[in-house]
């Protein structure tokens, strides 16, 4: 009996391209398999079922089995990826045709051998290391500790603009527009493996594309200096700085790398022609035919003519604060929050590059730590929201794959889910409290520095502040309930639960998400005691 395997069929770079076109994978098969495939797939190619019966069936055999895992898997994948399980050599043949089509929007389809019964981190994790093996080059080194190697699946593209003699540093925002985003990030998207030999390709097409079209000016034009074409070129341009940061929430994107370059003196002052009284930058619209974000019905062209597709029109210029690492904007809209996360870090990589190009002293940071932290230790950490099956080796690991040495491991019963971290020397415990956010085994933990008193605490360290007790009035019977507000769009409902049950308070339910309000739940508790409890919670 031939070995059998389960399968992902990647569909991510094309996800548009399906859902635009109405197509789906079998019909896609059938493209790959005609005598005479299309040179690029538009997607109204009229494709009638196949004359060679022994593929035909094969396609309908890998349906009933892709259908009927999805019917009994309905929340395993959170994005366009097909599970395919026990399939046999013969038909890994026909799915791998797929790799050879090629699409207006630059995308490309990928097979890759997975588990059935993966979870959806462990998917993405697949298929990252099936690409990595047949192309290392979108494999990078994480800056921060302990500099671990991940997968680059997407691409941010920082300008920067210089005014030496003000000693100013401004840096390029564009608006996006979409529903679900709104709000000002700077220029990058996904790889497209149809188009990118490596990370500078990508870096120059997600400019070039939407930005530097609508100027009608080059990478070239647009910046100083140009990326190198060979992924393994040196870049060791003082004009360009590569900062690959580390996702905490790294399942689709294990590390977002960011490509800080100075613009030249015609892009600056091309752009800002084009502002408003607000400093907004009304973006021109690229020459010949494209196909707006906001013309849906115009959509299909992008694959049946490989029209441009414009993503933006609106930009601005913002000054950057070189001592805080804060973004000045003007508009009153929000930068994306991990935009603003990354800077208010002020990573050292990033501002020695500021600090050589505007000619300003390199930055003095202070320290995350307690000022009086005694010199001789302890140098210990609090982990909070740790998964119930870790071990103390998982937590230890947690820190020393980041190279930080660990002395000793406590976990508690009370509260649960909790443990105290001791580490040698003070540099230990000031990398491991950037490590606060990132997951371990299924969880995401919180990591703060030990205080053994509420006195201990200083409100800018990374501690926990010490909580008021909750005092004011309370419902003498069921239900007791609360709205949880400003969630973070990447909770589940089950981490609102956690949340609540490691800090002693019973859960009854979770109404998470809620119909008529984003970012917002509404937790129901067994208990006053547990309702007293979770109030106190309140900063």
């Amino acid at each position: 009996m031939a070995e059998s395997q389960t399968v992902g069929v990647f569909l991510e770079e094309i996800a548009y391209f399906m859902d635009d076109m109405d197509k789906d994978l079998w019909w896609l098969l059938r493209v790959a398999h005609q005598p005479e495939p299309p040179a690029v797939v538009r997607g109204d190619e009229e494709v009638p079922p196949l004359e060679n019966e022994a593929v035909e069936a094969i396609i309908e055999r890998l349906r009933a089995r892709a259908n009927e895992h999805a019917e009994q898997h309905q929340n395993q994948v959170r994005a366009k990826i097909v599970i395919i399980p026990a399939v046999v050599p013969e038909e890994r043949t026909v799915l791998h045709a797929l790799r050879s089509l090629k699409f207006h929007c630059k995308g490309r389809v990928e097979v890759f051998q997975c588990m059935k019964e993966a979870r959806n981190t462990a998917i993405w994790a697949a298929y990252h290391n099936c690409v990595a093996s047949m192309e290392p080059q979108w494999v990078l080194r994480a800056d921060g500790p302990g500099g671990k190697e991940c997968f680059s699946q997407c691409v941010v593209v920082v300008p920067v603009y210089i005014d030496k003699a003000k000693q100013e540093i401004k840096v390029f925002n564009v608006w996006c527009p979409e529903k679900k985003k709104r709000h000002w990030a700077f220029p990058g998207g996904d790889i497209l493996r149809g188009a990118d030999r490596n990370l500078y390709d990508a870096a120059r097409r997600e400019f070039e594309t939407e930005v530097g079209s609508c100027f009608g000016m080059s990478w070239s034009e647009c910046f100083v200096t140009d990326l190198p074409q060979d992924a393994d070129a040196p870049l060791d341009d003082d004009a360009v700085c590569l900062y690959v940061e580390l996702e905490k929430d790294g399942v689709r994107y294990p590390t977002r790398p960011h490509f800080f370059v100075q613009v030249s003196e015609a892009f600056y002052s091309t752009s800002r022609c084009y502002e408003d009284h607000s400093g907004v930058i009304q973006l021109p619209m690229p020459a010949g035919e494209h196909v707006r974000w906001d013309d849906l019905a115009s959509a299909r062209r992008v694959h049946l003519e490989g029209i441009p597709f414009v993503e933006h029109d609106e930009a601005r210029w913002v000054s950057l604060e070189f001592e805080t690492g804060r973004i000045i904007g003007d508009d009153g809209r929000q930068l994306r929050k991990e935009n603003v996360d990354l800077f208010r870090q002020q990573p050292d990589r990033v501002w020695q590059y500021f600090a050589k190009l505007a000619g300003l002293d390199p930055l003095v940071k202070k320290s995350q730590l307690l000022a009086e932290l005694p010199s001789d230790g302890p140098f210990a950490v609090r982990m909070s929201g740790i998964d119930k099956t870790a071990t103390d080796e998982d937590i230890a690991g947690f820190f020393q794959e980041s190279n930080i040495a660990v002395k000793k491991v406590e976990q508690f019963d009370v509260p649960r889910h909790t443990a105290r971290i001791d580490f040698e020397d003070v540099d230990g415990l000031e990398q491991a409290l950037q490590l606060s956010g990132r997951n371990l085994l299924r969880r995401k933990v919180t990591v703060e520095l030990w205080a053994d008193t509420a006195n201990d605490v200083s409100m800018e360290a990374p501690g926990a502040r010490p909580l008021k007790p909750y005092d004011g009035p309370l419902p003498e019977s069921k239900p007791f309930k609360v709205i949880i507000r400003s969630l973070d769009k990447s909770v589940s409902r089950d981490d609102i639960g956690y949340f609540f049950w490691d800090r002693e308070c019973s859960v009854v339910n979770v109404d998470y998400p809620l119909r008529n309000e984003r970012h917002a739940g509404i937790v129901e508790f067994e208990d006053q005691e547990s309702l007293r409890r979770a109030l106190g919670l309140n900063r």
